[in-house]
């Protein structure tokens, strides 16, 4: 099952029938299982009616005994198939989500809280999944049994009607108790969910509530939906308990049923034999027990997947802007200021628009091999969003995107964004020892990071970051808490930067990442690593410290998701009203 064979508007579909073939051999197992444990009845009657007949080396019993272990060997199977199915259906869903939450602020990580992201994966992709491995091997255990025992019983004098009649009223009990425990379940996951949002918004915000003393309203908060689920939990588990005690109690009333049957209406001169006894108290106590106890859960655990699905469907029907890159017509554009070569990173047309508002439009955008290009504007202009198009994390369009006049398949390609170094506004750390958090490698448990650590020492040095100097006992070793919880906002900030540095990319995009620092640090990162280390470096620099941007090649103005002007910040000063009063309320002097 290939990922691209799910698709969200038949999931179900896609799900149900992407292995047919195999799907049909599981069902047929469990029928061949149904139909040879049916058979156990019939030569224990055999077996003992000839043992009460004086006859007492009989072959029964070697059927008997035969057929029971080709039945239990069938059923495993049938059970190892439907789990095989499950494991292929889980990885074929999880795959389609996780490619669905990497796309863009256009797609499902942007509109969905991070609780319903998380719970797609913990929740949703495994109960999907529940149709085969519970479901359809449940389900073939469960249905051939209900069909065959009343033709078993029929043939031992129980009228066909009234075992059909039973067997109705009995799955009616059942589903209804099914579906209100379905309601249960369905209630579980979505507070499951709402908590699992709320916990992380806590523990992601914990020290901006504890310093302004919102700690107890988050708290309360979380202690809200899990009073809820507690509630809801109590109900789901009173409710399974009377369905299992139902299920568990109609066998003994069926066989007592059964046999007072047989006994009155036979008479005493044509009582049943011990072996149709037998057979009679198998049927119904053995080969109908398992099946009446599972059939309530089938429906629950089938109702559950059927939701989770549609869960699935609703994420993976989110609406994306499938990128357009290198329309034809767009052809290079040769810089003559670069002595006629084409520049490093060119692109053209650039849009992006989501739920029909249009956040950037027609940018053109070019960066020469050691340009320095800072991209300034008010709030909400889209110097960020520009950025991250540039990475492909939004889904913008381009007519052309192109390296080295060279034109690509856009930023979706790994060997593109393998151009490309990013340092985010919000450093960015994991839990792991600073020099993990600089090299940002996974190796496998044990493996030991290559070298010695000088060049990741090396990259914080260049970003003002020096272990011995942040109160980092550990040095390189030290280990960064979750999120950076034990660092400052200009400590991730520089970890981010050496980060980059330690990269060595040809391409740098630099968002805003001078915001957390003081003007001491700010002019020492400008100086040796900005404009020093990666000097011969193109670098995008969304910035609101105007001091740099007399050190800046170019200035792009920003206003409303398009470039207002740009050039010298000299020139735009000189020609530009707008752009004065910008730098004005910035209130930061350049460097002189």
């Amino acid at each position: 099952m290939q990922t691209h064979a799910i698709q969200p508007q038949a999931l179900l579909r896609s799900v149900l029938l992407a292995r047919p073939g195999q799907r049909l051999v599981v069902l047929g197992v469990s029928a061949a299982a149904a139909g040879v444990a049916v058979l156990v009845p019939y030569s224990q009657k055999r077996f003992v009616d000839e043992i009460l007949a004086g006859l007492l080396a009989t072959p029964w019993v070697w059927a008997a005994f035969g057929l029971t272990l080709v039945a239990q060997g069938l059923s495993q199977l049938s059970l190892w198939l439907a789990v095989k199915e499950s494991l292929v259906t889980q990885k074929a869903l999880a795959d389609a989500a996780y490619a669905r939450l990497l796309e863009g602020p256009g797609g499902l990580i942007g509109r969905r809280p991070a609780g319903e992201a998380v719970s797609l994966f913990a929740v949703d992709v495994p109960g999907a999944a529940a149709m085969f491995d519970q479901v359809l091997v449940m389900a073939g255990s469960m249905l051939f049994p209900l069909l065959v025992a009343p033709l078993a019983l029929a043939l031992l004098g129980i009228p066909l009607w009234s075992s059909l009649l039973v067997l109705a009223v009995l799955c009616l009990i059942h589903g209804f108790l099914a579906r209100r425990q379905s309601a249960f379940f369905i209630r579980f996951k979505n507070l499951a969910a709402e908590r699992t949002g709320r916990v992380a918004e806590w523990v992601q915000n914990m020290r901006t509530l504890r310093i302004l003393g919102w700690m107890r309203y988050a708290e309360a908060r979380i202690l809200d939906v899990r009073t809820r689920e507690t509630r809801n939990r109590k109900g789901m588990v009173t409710n399974g308990q009377v369905m299992n005690s139902i299920s568990m109690a109609s066998t003994y009333l069926l066989n007592i049923g059964a046999v007072a049957f047989l006994l009155r209406s036979r008479g005493p001169e044509g009582a049943p034999t011990a072996g149709e006894l037998l057979s009679l108290l198998w049927i119904i106590g053995v080969y109908l027990q398992r099946p009446l106890r599972q059939f309530p859960w089938v429906l629950v655990i089938g109702m559950d997947s059927l939701t989770s699905l549609r869960r699935l469907r609703e994420a993976f029907a989110v609406p994306v802007v499938q990128p357009l890159v290198n329309a034809p017509g767009a052809g290079p554009r040769v810089d003559p200021a670069a002595g006629g070569r084409a520049p490093v990173l060119e692109v053209r047309a650039l849009r992006l628009e989501s739920d029909g508002q249009v956040l950037l439009k027609d940018i053109d955008l070019s960066l020469r091999v050691g340009e320095l290009v800072a991209v300034v504007g008010e709030v909400g202009s889209g110097k960020s969003l520009l950025l991250q198009s540039l990475l492909g994390a939004t889904g913008a369009e381009f007519a052309r995107y192109a390296l080295d006049g060279e034109p690509t398949a856009g930023p979706v390609d790994p060997a593109v964004r393998s151009r490309f170094a990013y340092v985010p506004q919000e450093g960015f750390t994991m839990s792991a020892t600073l020099r993990e958090n600089v090299r940002l490698e996974y190796l496998d448990l044990g493996d030991p990071l290559p070298g010695d650590g000088s060049e990741e020492l090396r990259s914080l040095k260049l970003a003002q970051f020096d272990p011995s100097e942040e109160r980092i006992p550990s040095g390189l070793e030290a280990e960064i808490g979750e999120r950076g919880v034990n660092l400052s906002g200009g400590q991730k900030q520089r970890i981010s930067m050496a980060r980059a540095d330690f990269a060595g990319r040809s391409l740098l995009l630099l968002d805003d990442c001078l915001s957390a620092v003081d003007v001491d640090t700010e002019k020492r990162l400008v100086d040796e690593l900005v404009c020093g280390e990666w000097a011969g470096s193109a670098r995008l620099l969304v910035t609101h410290r105007m001091s740099i941007l007399p050190r800046c090649d170019r200035v792009i103005f920003m206003e409303d998701g398009a470039v207002a002007m740009q050039g010298r910040f000299e020139q735009l000063l000189e020609r530009s009203e707008k752009f004065r009063d910008f730098v004005r309320r910035e209130a930061v002097k350049p460097y002189v």
